[in-house]
């Protein structure tokens, strides 16, 4: 398996457990946290998916990533059908930006924001072009 994955699914534990602490202690810092988290671990599934496509180098900046992305889904209907780009700049906005960045902490979204990012996951490690 891939190590993007490995530590993608590492990040996405690391976050559920520090959002469950910090729903419990009424902490917004470790929700904040939790979220920065699961975006971590939504950047590691696009590196994996980078890594499983064989592109190298990996991108550097997640402007990079977006661009690469918006490339395959030109060149392969498969990874525009996967939606992985809409997929990582909705977790980019959503956990990165709003719940990380402006505290905007709401936690049944948030829960569901982690649920997309495990479903992210799957999906990459699953992923072949040969579909």
């Amino acid at each position: 398996m891939n190590h993007y994955i490995l530590e993608a699914k590492e990040f996405l534990q690391e976050a559920r457990n520090e959002f469950q602490r910090g729903q419990e202690g009424n902490n917004l810092i470790l929700m904040r946290e939790a979220c920065e988290k699961a975006w971590g671990a939504t950047v590691q599934t696009i590196n994996a998916l980078f890594i499983k496509l064989n592109l190298s180098p990996l991108p550097k900046t997640h402007r990079e990533r977006r661009l690469k992305l918006q490339e395959l889904e030109k060149a392969e209907p498969l990874i525009k059908e996967k939606a992985f780009l809409d997929r990582f700049m909705a977790r980019d906005h959503l956990l990165h930006e709003r719940a990380f960045y402006d505290g905007d902490i709401v936690p049944y979204q948030i829960e569901a924001e982690l649920e997309k990012v495990d479903s992210l996951i799957r999906d990459v490690e699953s992923f072949e072009l040969s579909q």
